[in-house]
């Protein structure tokens, strides 16, 4: 690797680092369990419905399914940043939502042996908190309002392996390692008066856990022959990838005060504001439960053509608990069907531009986990996706290879939610871009 790869390698883990933990989302619905869950899959997946697991491509891979690492042929470098922008609905108003963060950043290279071996590692978020809800009680003397925040997070560091354990049965696994920290709090403010005192309760827990991904992918070809010349094979590839539960362990603290709720009303911060501590609590402990879940696709392709993927996923949530309130959670189960498409793979002719972009489109259909009020809140989600090629060219064994490194830009709409039963409905893009790399780093170049 030379001395820019180097400092660009350095830049991007810098900056990835510097960003895992921030907040990417104002759901209110993040408000419960672990949060707003985000998908584990880099942007050229989610621009085909968040599908990756049985897809087989020789400069992508998916870190959702290890067993693909092993389908690597250079060293590959993926990253990018997302944004979500929409609005959000209740029985009474209309609200602009706004939000943004890092999305992934993940390597993989393989491992020069007789038997194809990749190795991969990165990070991702697993999990977003960012609400921040206000409700105003008149019915009661004096009046006042509650207000509930909450920020934070799980992220996810991950290193796998994957090996062609036979010419078209591929294994992998991954060790992740889970954390962040969650700050939840709450106030009850009495903007009129402060002969009742004002006060809030806060707590904040940093979780730490390690589970596993296994994979699999298996794929059969079918040759096909016209006129005695053989064409490109329809490659039929089957894969499955289970994601182990584990226990987050946490530890942090609880904080109450009681202050003037006149001047917190009119934006007043600082000393002036505390009336008097009523509890503070260090080291205080607590579990989270991250479930089992498991993910099987089936994607149909030709060479890089064309590809076309049809993936379903499902998290026992249903055996979790929702902390205090009781109530279990729902079973978060997805369907995703995806497309992408190649006009011209010949990337070793000049021109064409627009033929050597990859299209994809996707949808996406999810029962959420969260429990409000009883009812299963859903996702419906349609994707569309460009990957604009950057094209370089190695002489590798004597022959001269087009390298293909693409930028991925990803844009899904999302409806969410409903206005019914007292609940909100949220509809927002979420726009991504990232940059999937691909380059002979850690290889000796031969010269003759």
């Amino acid at each position: 690797m030379n001395k820019n790869k180097l400092i660009l390698f350095q830049i991007v883990m810098l900056g990835s680092l510097h960003t895992i933990g921030q907040t990417g989302t104002t759901s209110p619905y993040s408000s419960f369990g672990l949060g707003e869950l985000k998908p584990s899959t880099f942007f050229q997946h989610q621009a085909t419905g968040g599908t990756s697991i049985s897809q087989q491509e020789k400069g992508v891979f998916s870190a959702a399914n290890p067993a693909s690492y092993a389908n690597i042929d250079f060293t590959i470098f993926d990253a990018g940043l997302r944004a979500t922008l929409g609005t959000r609905t209740s029985a009474t108003s209309t609200t602009p939502i706004a939000s943004g963060n890092f999305n992934h950043f993940a390597m993989a290279f393989p491992l020069g042996t007789k038997r194809k071996m990749g190795v991969s590692f990165g990070t991702n978020q697993y999990s977003d908190i960012g609400y921040n809800l206000r409700n105003n009680v008149t019915s009661d003397t004096p009046s006042y309002y509650n207000i509930f925040s909450g920020s934070g997070g799980i992220s996810r560091v991950y290193i796998g392996y994957g090996i062609a354990l036979l010419k078209n049965l591929k294994l992998g696994a991954n060790i992740n390692y889970n954390f962040g920290s969650m700050l939840n709090a709450k106030a009850r403010v009495y903007p009129n008066t402060d002969n009742v005192l004002s006060f809030s309760d806060e707590q904040s827990i940093a979780y730490r856990g390690l589970d596993y991904t296994l994979g699999v992918q298996y794929s059969l070809q079918q040759n096909r022959q016209s006129n005695n010349t053989s064409k490109e094979p329809i490659k039929h590839t089957f894969g499955a990838a289970l994601q182990t539960s584990t226990q987050l362990t946490g530890i942090g603290y609880q904080y109450s005060e009681t202050f003037y709720g006149s001047l917190f009303d009119r934006g007043v911060r600082g000393e002036n504001l505390t009336i008097d501590s009523i509890y503070y609590r260090d080291n205080t402990r607590d579990t989270l439960t991250k479930p089992i879940g498991f993910t099987l696709g089936y994607t149909v392709s030709k060479g890089e053509q064309w590809a076309l993927s049809l993936e379903t996923e499902q998290n026992q949530w249903s055996s979790i608990q929702n902390g205090s309130k009781g109530n279990p959670f729902f079973n978060n189960t997805r369907y995703s069907a995806g497309l992408s498409i190649v006009p011209s793979t010949k990337y070793s002719e000049k021109g064409n531009f627009f033929k050597k972009i990859k299209y994809s489109a996707g949808f996406r259909y999810e029962n959420l986990y969260y429990n409000f009020q009883n009812t299963q809140l859903t996702d419906i989600g349609i994707s569309f996706g460009l990957g604009l090629p950057v094209i370089r060219s190695f002489r590798l064994d004597e022959e001269k290879v087009a390298v293909v490194s693409r930028i991925n830009i990803t844009a899904e709409y999302i409806k969410r939610g409903t206005t019914t039963n007292g609940l909100l409905q949220e509809d927002f893009f979420n726009i991504g871009i990232g940059l999937n790399f691909n380059d002979k780093w850690f290889t000796k170049r031969k010269y003759q």
